[in-house]
């Protein structure tokens, strides 16, 4: 099943979104308030979701500009792949400064949920997706 956020619009460049998403390191300030315990570097990410466990993840592969993905390290409920897309929104007609650079970003879970879990983390998850999406909209360069 997949969980996806909408395109959300972001006052930087492409570039600099991925490198900055892409450090796991800055995922803490994307995270919403329900994740505690946050310890990161630079490939990986360990959280604690209040009432919901804790969840380890590792940068499985990174596009540049484009696409990074995290996979679970270690066990977990279900499988469960969190792809974060980035693309330029920049027309190529358009005479744009690097200080209004515009990017958009969408964050996507696709899970292997069984049906009773999937009654369970359905909601969770989709709003994880939003709300990172969200506040990944407020970044600025």
């Amino acid at each position: 099943m997949i969980f996806k956020s909408n395109w959300t619009k972001n006052q930087v460049s492409d570039k600099e979104l991925f490198d900055y998403i892409g450090d796991m390191n800055n995922m803490p300030s994307i995270l919403p308030e329900q994740v505690v315990d946050v310890k990161a570097d630079h490939d990986n990410l360990s959280f604690t979701i209040q009432g919901m466990g804790s969840i380890a993840l590792r940068v499985a592969k990174r596009e540049p500009n484009k696409l990074i993905q995290l996979v679970p390290e270690g066990k977990t409920p279900f499988q469960f792949v969190l792809n974060i897309y980035i693309r330029d929104t920049e027309s190529p007609s358009h005479q744009v400064t690097k200080s209004m650079s515009v990017s958009e970003c969408c964050f996507e879970i696709d899970a292997q949920l069984n049906p009773l879990m999937q009654m369970m983390a359905s909601r969770p998850l989709q709003n994880l997706v939003n709300m990172m999406a969200s506040r990944a909209e407020e970044l600025k360069s």
